[in-house]
């Protein structure tokens, strides 16, 4: 569990990085963090492959499937908290900077790896099932809260702000919302998945 979030949090950072990268050097870093993300896909793949020949403790397909999104999705929201921290730059397409080109480019990387990985099986049991269910609801409920906040907050937002906040920038916070609400949903189930994992290895073998 410890491997995982370290994982994670630092795709959240690499992604707030590159973006802040981007707009420093006025140079697209969205191969970069692609790149970063085939390679971890294929360095994990080989570390749990190589955990099957020798203890025989690496994650099911379904545990696999969740890391890869999470870490995924980690760096994609690490991108966009960066790109709504300048709510001043414009970064459609073409604005004089690479940060919407960034963003679909590691967008795409995410899906071509999900692709590879769903190849790869995903037979799930009820502990599985039961795992993903929890982990669904969390981030339903968090997608919820996010949604009504944010709500209230453009509901009694001061004029003299609420004149500033573009439809698109808002557009944006509500992107931002929904893909943290998927973070919190994998990182749900990364944490449920550890805890059985420790369950069963307290258990131990044959008892």
């Amino acid at each position: 569990m410890p491997r995982s979030i370290i994982t994670i949090c630092g795709a959240l950072v690499f992604g707030f990085l590159l973006a802040l990268a981007s707009l420093q050097f006025n140079f697209p870093t969205g191969w970069i963090g692609a790149l970063a993300l085939v390679t971890w896909t294929v360095w994990a793949w080989r570390r749990w492959a190589n955990l099957e020949k020798t203890t025989g403790l690496e994650p099911g397909a379904p545990e696999r499937n969740v890391r890869f999104y999470a870490v995924g999705t980690a760096l994609l929201f690490g991108h966009l908290i960066a790109t709504l921290a300048y709510p001043d730059i414009d970064f459609h397409v073409g604005r004089e900077n690479y940060l919407a080109i960034d963003s679909w480019t590691m967008l795409a990387a995410m899906i071509g790896v999900s692709f590879a990985v769903s190849k790869a099986g995903n037979i799930r049991d009820e502990r599985d099932e039961t795992i993903i269910a929890h982990g669904t609801k969390a981030g339903f409920v968090s997608l919820i809260a996010g949604l009504v906040i944010f709500s209230f907050v453009m509901g009694f937002l001061p004029p003299s702000q609420g004149k500033s906040l573009t439809l698109f920038m808002a557009g944006n916070i509500q992107i931002a919302i929904v893909v943290a609400s998927l973070l919190i949903k994998y990182a749900a189930q990364l944490i449920e998945y550890a805890k059985d994992t420790n369950a069963n290895s307290a258990i131990g073998p044959g008892e």
